[in-house]
């Protein structure tokens, strides 16, 4: 516990040592989710926000210390057996029959402290991040639809899902490194260049033992996107039309006693579009996403835009299976899709809309034997 009060207490030195220099403050946006069964997912149920505050260490620079608070109410489904950790479990299934796997509700509350440093005018950000995170998993919420998340666990799964031990309560808190190199210009309309960043993280078992759930992790990435506006008309008055070609490639390793919480965004599933998150989750993954994005006009309000994305997604995935010692059947995982994404884009963070999606290998867990999958979306993700 002293290491972790000392860690926050480095933050808080910087924020104090550098009061002196008139800060510049702004609203800064985290994340969102919703839970599915809360007006069919389309109310926020997760809020992750705070603020910015620039110390202008640096002339030309952001210097930039962020404080984000998050709390709220989530479902999860993962498809682990918990007593091997093979992707071949289906322990309860909704009356309709489309759904399997392990699903129970978790409330959360999350603090960041993060710190961005900007050279040669921002066009590099390097970012250091203290990310603290509670979790109480539940029971759904839903009666009659889901067994007990004991009961659907059984026994023997605290090697598959550390964080779910004991009382299935866990606190932990990971240490992030990101270097971010930013040559993009995105309009909303247009977007042109290079957006790329490589990441270090570490959840060692001291700072992620205080309860009953555990986890003791490490996680690395690179991730590169890249833009070109292949047309667009406007006029004094409006901006009509525009098709932009979109590529990202995305590479990770994670390793260790890893949580639900962090396979969710580098699982295979979660990567290429049409398969369930927290499903084919690996230690190595690498993924391909390619867009052709259309923009309509932006329907006489700044941020707000119509969209349509045709996508074709790759992802293969190896090494075992997250916290085991199996590995894929055939030594890879190897996952396809193509579609397409309608969407309202909301200022920068929000594309509200609906997704169609044929999927060619492997399947969508909770839709066995469907190559067409739907799903509504509140995010592009690049």
């Amino acid at each position: 516990m002293k290491k972790l009060l000392t860690i926050l207490l480095v933050f808080v030195m910087v924020l104090s040592g550098a009061a002196a220099s008139s800060p510049e403050f702004r609203f800064v946006f985290g994340d969102l989710d919703q839970h599915p069964e809360v007006l069919i997912g389309f109310c926020p149920t997760y809020l992750l926000l705070g603020f910015g505050a620039d110390f202008h260490f640096i002339e030309n620079n952001t210097s930039e210390l962020q404080v984000l608070v998050g709390g709220g109410y989530n479902q999860r489904m993962v498809f682990q057996n918990p007593n091997n950790g093979m992707y071949d479990y289906a322990p309860y299934t909704r009356e309709n029959g489309d759904r399997a796997g392990i699903t129970y509700d978790t409330a959360q509350g999350d603090l960041f402290l993060r710190f961005n440093q900007g050279f040669m005018e921002d066009l590099l950000v390097l970012r250091a991040s203290v990310e603290t995170q509670y979790e109480a998993n539940l029971d759904s919420f839903v009666d009659g639809k889901n067994d007990p998340l004991k009961t659907q666990l059984g026994t023997g799964y605290e090697k598959t899902y550390p964080d779910l031990a004991g009382d299935s309560q866990f606190l932990g808190t990971s240490l992030t490194l990101r270097l971010t190199y930013d040559d993009m210009e995105d309009t909303l309309f247009t977007n042109d260049g290079i957006l790329a960043y490589v990441e270090a993280k570490w959840a060692p078992y001291f700072l992620n033992s205080w309860l009953d759930g555990t986890a003791d992790y490490y996680s690395l990435t690179a991730n590169a996107v890249f833009a070109k506006t292949l047309y667009n008309y406007s006029t004094e008055k409006m901006d009509w039309f525009s098709i932009v070609l979109i590529d990202r490639i995305n590479v990770n390793w994670t390793d260790g006693s890893v949580p639900v919480n962090a396979q969710g965004p580098v699982s295979l599933g979660r990567k290429v579009r049409g398969y369930n998150t927290y499903s084919y989750g690996t230690e190595f993954s690498v993924v391909n996403n390619f867009d052709i994005r259309f923009s309509g006009p932006g329907m006489g309000l700044d941020g707000l835009r119509p969209r349509i994305n045709v996508f074709f997604d790759m992802g293969l995935g190896a090494g075992n299976y997250f916290n085991t010692d199996f590995a894929p059947e055939k030594g890879v995982n190897f996952l396809c899709s193509t579609g397409g994404q309608f969407t309202i884009s909301i200022f920068d963070f929000i594309d509200l809309g609906y997704e169609v999606a044929y999927i060619f290998t492997g399947e969508k867990l909770t839709k066995p034997g469907d190559r067409v999958v739907t799903r509504f979306t509140f995010f592009l993700d690049f």
